[in-house]
């Protein structure tokens, strides 16, 4: 079935729009022309800013089930389409083994699948930022493997060597944690162009912090879910200073399910980028 969102700005004639193809890029061909990696980040967050609160079940922070619904997974999806490059880290990879994170290593949707053939889109590289390595190598991951390159700060040579010995590329670097000058190195020597960052908050405020970030996407619930325990964007551990946004689009969904409910998908760049 397909569900609609209504473009609120900029202002347009044409202000309702298909759900299932508002952030797939009508010229494919802009993206052979770039002439540098394109970096873009998707959040959803409550009204009050929450983008994970403390789950009883789990026993850690996850996305409020109050403000997911179809159409931000669809945009989701949507853009985990247009990438040439998914970027990720251990929390997430531990998170799929245990269940309490769906796979979003591949594309599922037919549709979209089809898109990417269409536009003859290579294969996903995957880039799996973690300090420890501390997550399984199992059945969860292994359908990736050719594609994943694991970038780490850990000093377990041991490790290392048995994570390569099981067929995977892993790139050791200096420091506390892999920067996000090290990682644009190696996804200009790759050659990758549209990269998107999934589950990685740290990273992303690094991009943020030295106007690296491309676009922003951001799904707000118009909804408050409170809590003393959460997560949201901005840790504030590498923004020093406040940076403006740029709005490029808003939309706004009325979810069909629950007719209080409302969310509002908002487009940004950087000022000055």
């Amino acid at each position: 079935m397909n569900q609609f969102i209504k473009k609120i700005y900029p202002p347009s004639k044409n202000a309702v729009f298909k759900a299932n193809n508002v952030y797939l890029p009508t010229d494919i061909l802009s993206r052979k022309r770039s002439l540098k990696p394109q970096y873009y980040a998707n959040f959803l967050a409550s009204f009050d800013g929450r983008i994970a609160i403390h789950d009883l079940s789990h026993k850690i922070l996850l996305t409020p089930k109050h403000i997911k619904n179809d159409v931000d997974f669809s945009l989701f999806c949507q853009l985990h389409a247009r990438a040439d490059c998914l970027v990720t880290n251990t929390q997430y990879i531990k998170g799929l083994n245990k269940g309490y994170y769906g796979n979003i290593l591949s594309i599922k949707n037919p549709r979209l699948e089809k898109w990417r053939d269409k536009n003859k889109l290579k294969k996903q590289k995957i880039i799996i930022l973690s300090n420890s390595l501390n997550f399984p190598i199992n059945e969860k991951i292994e359908p990736y493997k050719e594609n994943i390159i694991i970038l780490t700060t850990s000093k377990n040579q041991k490790k290392i060597e048995s994570i390569k010995k099981n067929g995977y590329e892993v790139l050791k670097y200096s420091g506390k944690n892999i920067s996000a000058n090290q990682l644009n190195t190696l996804i200009i020597k790759k050659r990758l162009k549209f990269v998107y960052f999934i589950a990685v908050p740290n990273i992303v405020e690094q991009y943020i912090c030295k106007k690296m970030l491309d676009k922003l996407y951001c799904s707000t619930s118009l909804s408050m879910v409170g809590t003393e325990r959460y997560d949201t964007l901005i840790r504030g551990e590498y923004l020093k200073k406040p940076i403006n946004l740029n709005l490029l689009e808003m939309y706004i969904y009325q979810d069909k399910k629950n007719s209080n409910h409302q969310t509002l998908f908002q487009v940004f760049n950087f000022k000055g980028k």
